[in-house]
């Protein structure tokens, strides 16, 4: 049995703080609750009895040790409270009250004695601060919004960092007739959090499809590892908050890059959930993914047959610009359908222009065609010319490949024959732009399971020793040679003598820098000067930067350097993340990272495939393939360089960030131009 089945599916329950005033929590609660199969006990001991059921004055006044304790009293009574539940032998509690560490230091205090007495007991909570549970399937509504319990019984599964989002979300699947399993809010998730939730209905079998409102976590690497091993059996579809977040301003580009928002999303998708831009995608992908799953595949193809042109081109844009692919028909469908069409596109999509006695023959063409893994077919209401449940009557057992309806036209009039077709099995989208939305998620859900990461590759880099918060140029470039990342020919110099006798023996041209930790953007203060050819230019170059003020008496320092060949450009950059640890960024150099937001992020350590697909799936990404008839770039040693760098700051918990920036990648091999680390 689960840890948290007595939490979510308990068969006896007891409200301390019940009450009869309709306008208090203790109320709601209990009539959420007044319809809940097992055995529900009120507790205040000023009432003998509550809504028709008997109260007892403490939860240890109760004839049987309980499986879950709800408590709607105030904050400051809930550590008492919890004491006296888990002395009683209460398996789970869950507080409905605010006021714990989302109110401050004394909320903070509370709630560390409300989890000290959890410890102590063995009880499992849910909460402090949540909206509370629904389980349909097991008739528990431990919450203040009865209404919850009217929505039909599905496979839906909601895990929401938000009350308010928890019952919005399921509001919404309502209005849609969608069926849900469980419905539940994490709130503080002080004991039971988002990852345990999600784990939960892993396991439970009623969920067909986990859907996940998140906001943060002091521990992302915990929600990854679940999602990770939920995708196995189950889709998990995440939407989140915060593309307009900007981090404060970091030492390095990689610390802005590498913002909540984009490692949130990046480290979910990594671990197999498909994200969800807006409410509106997080649903359309609940309608089909409770109802339909690929197998795991590189590449799902999508079948599309249209009566009407205009909808046809605008789902099929649509999918194009997510990388969904519809491939080219065969020749075997092609054949049979310019039989049938001899007029039309029949590429994919299949355009009819308007459906016709031979749409369902063409479907089935279409059907046995190899390269596609669902179908869809639209097609405007107009029963004088297509009764769809006659064709899907006559199609739903020819073929067993997922077939989608979308359709249009006045609601009173499609309403009927919309859940005609959904009785037969058939999903069933009023729009374009939904049917579109849901494929989408479809089939990033089974590249995502298709995805074999394999085993990351976490690099040995021996002894490191860190001597300062913020690393010297040459120092971070040292260890990059160490680890096996090529770096241009250098001297550290102390003088104006020492930086002459190196750039005497150095190839030209050469860049001169600033060698200060303390100045972490050099090019800003004018640190950096390229295209030294002589002596005369060398010594301008010194005594400009020995202008840059600096702190203290040290002396001043000179990395001068041989300027490398131009190459393509790209960024690596690692950050130590306080929730999700470990990470690493590959992006386009230049401007096109920071101005375009062309970057990939993983955690890591990681592979060397999963380093290869972030540099193909850069937008840039073509550049390194060879463009215009550009050699390739060698993206072997591009992306061997991301796995050292994931493997660096995994076993070195102790840097804060890693930027190398840029790193040209040639035909053969690369060269780290500049490198920053921060401790």
């Amino acid at each position: 049995m689960h840890a948290l089945e007595p939490l979510f599916n308990p068969k006896s329950i007891a409200v301390i703080g019940a009450s009869s005033d309709e306008y208090k929590a203790g109320y709601q609660v209990l009539f959420s609750l007044k319809d809940f199969p097992g055995r529900l006990y009120p507790v205040n001991p000023k009432a003998d009895t509550i809504l028709g059921f008997q109260a007892y004055p403490r939860i240890a006044d109760i004839p049987e040790k309980i499986d879950l304790a709800v408590l709607t009293v105030p904050a400051a009574s809930c550590p008492d409270a919890i004491e006296e539940a888990g002395r009683a032998g209460a398996k789970s509690a869950l507080i409905i009250s605010g006021g714990f560490a989302e109110s401050g230091e004394e909320g903070k205090r509370l709630q560390e004695r409300v989890l000290s007495a959890c410890r102590t007991y063995g009880v499992r909570l849910l909460g402090p601060n949540t909206a509370g549970f629904a389980n349909l399937h097991s008739t528990v509504s431990a919450n203040f919004l009865p209404w919850i319990m009217k929505m039909k019984r599905g496979g839906i599964g909601l895990v929401s960092q938000s009350g308010a989002m928890t019952f919005t979300i399921a509001s919404l699947l309502y209005g849609r007739k969608l069926g849900l399993s469980i419905a539940t809010g994490t709130g503080n998730g002080a004991d039971v959090d988002t990852a345990d939730a999600v784990d939960y209905l892993a396991q439970h079998s009623e969920t067909k499809v986990i859907l996940l409102y998140f906001e943060g976590t002091p521990n992302g690497r915990r929600l990854y590892e679940a999602v990770k091993n939920t995708v196995k059996s189950k889709p998990v579809v995440v939407l989140t908050v915060g593309k307009a977040d900007v981090a404060d301003f970091a030492a390095s580009h990689t610390g802005n890059l590498m913002g909540s928002y984009a490692l949130k999303c990046a480290a979910l998708s990594q671990a197999g959930a498909v994200i969800a831009d807006t409410v509106d995608d997080l649903l359309d992908a609940a309608a089909l993914l409770s109802r339909v799953r690929l197998e795991p595949g590189r590449e799902p193809g999508v079948g599309l047959l249209t009566g009407q042109a205009g909808p046809g081109m605008v789902i099929t844009d649509y999918l194009r610009s997510r990388g969904v692919v519809l491939p080219e028909l065969g020749q075997s469908a092609v054949e049979k359908i310019k039989k049938l069409l001899p007029m039309s596109y029949i590429k994919n999509p299949v355009d009819t222009t308007r459906p016709g006695p031979s749409f369902k023959d063409i479907f089935l063409a279409m059907a046995e065609d190899p390269s596609i893994d669902v179908l869809i077919i639209f097609a405007i209401y107009e029963p004088a010319v297509i009764d769809p449940i006659e064709l899907f009557t006559t199609i739903r057992d020819r073929t067993n490949k997922p077939v989608l309806f979308a359709t249009a036209g006045f609601p009173e009039a499609v309403a009927e024959a919309v859940e005609a077709v959904e009785q037969m099995g058939v999903p069933v989208f009023t729009s374009p732009d939904s049917v579109s939305r849901a494929v989408t998620a479809l089939v990033r859900d089974s590249k995502a399971a298709y995805r074999e990461t394999g085993a990351a590759e976490e690099e040995s880099p021996g002894e490191i020793r860190f001597a300062g918060k913020v690393l010297t140029e040459a120092e971070g470039k040292d260890i990059l040679n160490g680890i096996g990342i090529a770096t241009p020919e250098r001297a550290v110099c102390s003088n104006h003598d020492e930086a002459r006798q190196a750039f005497r023996r150095l190839r030209k041209p050469c860049a001169v820098k600033v060698l200060d930790s303390r100045i972490t953007h050099k090019t800003e203060v004018g640190g950096v000067h390229l295209d030294i050819y002589g002596e005369d230019e060398l010594v301008k170059a010194l005594e400009l930067i020995d202008a840059i003020g600096k702190e203290g008496e040290s002396p001043r320092k000179y990395l001068i350097e041989e300027m490398a060949e131009k190459g393509v450009e790209i960024i690596i950059g690692a950050k130590n993340d306080a929730s999700f640890g470990p990470s690493v960024l590959a992006g386009m150099g230049g401007i096109a990272a920071e101005a375009m937001g062309d970057t990939s992020i993983r955690l890591a350590p990681l592979n060397l495939e999963e380093a290869k697909s972030m540099l193909y799936e850069l937008k840039g990404g073509r550049l390194l393939e060879g463009w215009r008839g550009a050699a390739p770039a060698d993206i072997e040693r591009a992306a061997e360089a991301i796995v050292k760098i994931g493997g660096l700051i995994s076993s070195h918990p102790e840097i804060r960030e890693i930027d190398l920036n840029p790193v040209r990648v040639y035909k053969k091999g690369i060269l780290a131009l500049d490198a920053l680390f921060v401790i």
